[in-house]
């Protein structure tokens, strides 16, 4: 890999777990003495935006869920009111507000930084995911206590849902939950919200499950879905898909690696995927200097990063 460029990082952000295919990488800034003063920054090149929950100017006493980028838009996934803060009495949360009015919402930042205004989501779900669509369209997971079923949710841009998308895993939890406990349900079923991803290919959505062999679902405008297998290498199982501009990059890891595994070039491989059937088109050969994440790939270009010293987030750039 070449190219490195060295970026200094709060120690309470955290490593990039997003990243778009324009090649912008995001992160997570935390407040360790207050989680709900939430930080997101994006870095492309030694430019750098701030997307901050403090900005949210609509919405009181907000909770973030979920942190979507997408190439024009930034979602913030929150429940929060639009009911001022009042006195803390009793039948009340901390922030003096009804819990009946507490709701959904996805909060939108313009790539610039500045805020565009919030969604509500008539969804009492407990929600997972959020992604936007270049066409301005949402989709969300979430899971339904009441029936033990984890849901995808695909929402016009007002928030009106405008279909509910099946997915093989979620029927398969739902048909063996019923020999379970409720507890024992309902931990299964949260577990199973949180392997559920998204990740954005031009115009579409691919919904995935991180560590199975459930097909890929490409949801595009319009709630269109189309099924495609996963065929991993012999010995390998898929962990998940990279952000790219034009095609499917698919990460796998050795079965015999532990899931929570750091990175290793011996265990972990990189994939282009055909999208039409799922099948391996080409295997990615890494050499250089060693990552620790593979983050997104941009017009040819894939970028890494690892940490340096002096908590220097270094980040690498290959062809």
């Amino acid at each position: 890999m070449d190219s490195p460029l060295a970026l200094t990082v709060s120690p309470v952000m955290n490593f990039p777990t997003e990243c778009t295919a324009d090649g912008s990488l995001f992160l997570d800034e935390l407040d360790p003495k207050n989680i709900k003063q939430h930080t997101v920054v994006s870095v492309h090149g030694r430019d750098t935006k701030a997307f901050s929950v403090s900005a949210i100017s609509d919405l009181n006493d907000i909770f973030v869920m979920n942190v979507f980028p997408s190439e024009d838009t930034v979602g913030f996934l929150v429940r929060a009111s639009k009911e001022k803060p009042g006195p803390r009495v009793p039948g009340k949360s901390p922030a003096g507000i009804a819990s009946s009015d507490y709701h959904n919402f996805v909060a939108e930042f313009d790539r610039s930084g500045e805020y565009k205004g919030s969604v509500q989501l008539p969804i009492d779900y407990v929600l997972s995911h959020l992604a936007i669509l270049p066409s301005g369209e949402l989709m969300v997971s979430g899971y339904d206590k009441l029936n033990n079923t984890v849901r995808l949710l695909f929402l016009k841009q007002s928030g009106e849902i405008l279909r509910s998308i099946d997915m093989p895993s979620a029927a398969e939890f739902a048909s063996g939950s019923g020999s379970s406990g409720p507890i024992e349900a309902d931990k299964a079923g949260r577990h199973l919200l949180g392997s559920i991803l998204f990740t954005p290919y031009k115009s579409d959505i691919l919904v995935w499950r991180m560590n199975s062999r459930d097909p890929i679902l490409d949801v595009g405008p319009g709630a269109s879905v189309r099924e495609v297998p996963i065929h991993p290498p012999s010995g390998e199982v898929f962990v998940d898909m990279i952000p790219a501009t034009d095609r499917w990059v698919a990460h796998f890891r050795a079965q015999t690696a532990p899931a929570d595994a750091a990175y290793s070039r011996t265990a972990d491989s990189y994939y282009d995927l055909n999208p039409r059937d799922g099948s391996i088109s080409a295997k990615l050969v890494q050499s250089g200097d060693m990552p620790e994440s593979l983050s997104c790939e941009s017009g040819g270009r894939y970028l890494s990063f690892k940490t340096g010293p002096d908590n220097k987030l270094i980040v690498l750039g290959a062809e």
